[in-house]
């Protein structure tokens, strides 16, 4: 998380009317107690955790810590709370028919993003999660997930991070050529979202994970 993204969530909530009833913060779930700006949201306990697409992302800000996240989530969490985890199940590198063109989008935007020397997000199943979840002392609850149609509009978004990459290429003849393949691939989409019923392209999930943190004999006793 950076100042941009403070502010971008800021102007949701001031349009939400939300502003007000809470904090908006910028910190490393890595950090410690003895760091200089101490632990994030140290002694700090919730009713509820909502980790929106967090693990996905944590390879772009703290990669290797992904196993670590749950433990240090359920620190905040009071005995009773509830945690929903948010996610991408990851996309094959394969699929059936016109769905491979977005299979091909994502590798061509990953490859741009390296190129670029930046480090990719990385999305986890939901079955990493969920064991993750029991590991830290949770018990699932809940699961659900929901099929992700890709617009042409959306499958350009994509494209457009990989565009975004291209002036940060050592090689000012490798990002041509893959400037090139980009718009093959973007016209490629377009051809494939007109010919489907609802110009969507099915593929993969979203998912929602719901867990609970139980109370102990101590703290049934403290309540």
């Amino acid at each position: 998380a950076d100042e941009k993204m403070r502010l971008n969530v800021l102007k949701e909530a001031t349009d939400l009317g939300v502003e007000d009833t809470g904090d908006i913060i910028i910190g490393n779930w890595q950090s410690k107690r003895d760091d200089v700006e101490g632990e994030l949201c140290d002694g700090d306990q919730f009713d509820t955790i909502l980790a929106d697409y967090l693990v996905g992302a944590m390879d772009g800000f703290s990669p290797y810590y992904q196993d670590q996240i749950f433990p240090r989530l359920v620190k905040h969490l009071k005995p009773g709370g509830l945690i929903h985890v948010i996610g991408l199940n990851p996309i094959p590198d394969k699929a059936p028919g016109d769905a491979d063109i977005f299979c091909r989008v994502r590798k061509l935007r990953d490859a741009c993003i390296l190129l670029a020397g930046h480090r990719c997000y990385r999305e986890y199943p939901v079955d990493w999660i969920e064991r993750h979840m029991e590991r830290a002392g949770l018990n699932i609850i809940n699961s659900s997930s929901f099929p992700i149609l890709y617009s042409h509009s959306a499958i350009v978004r994509q494209l457009n991070v990989a565009r975004s990459k291209l002036s940060l290429f050592s090689s000012k003849g490798l990002a041509k050529e893959m400037e090139e393949a980009i718009n093959t691939l973007e016209k490629e989409s377009k051809i494939a979202t007109d010919r489907s019923p609802n110009q969507r392209i099915k593929l993969g999930f979203d998912y929602v994970v719901t867990a609970e943190l139980s109370f102990t004999n101590e703290d049934e006793k403290e309540f």
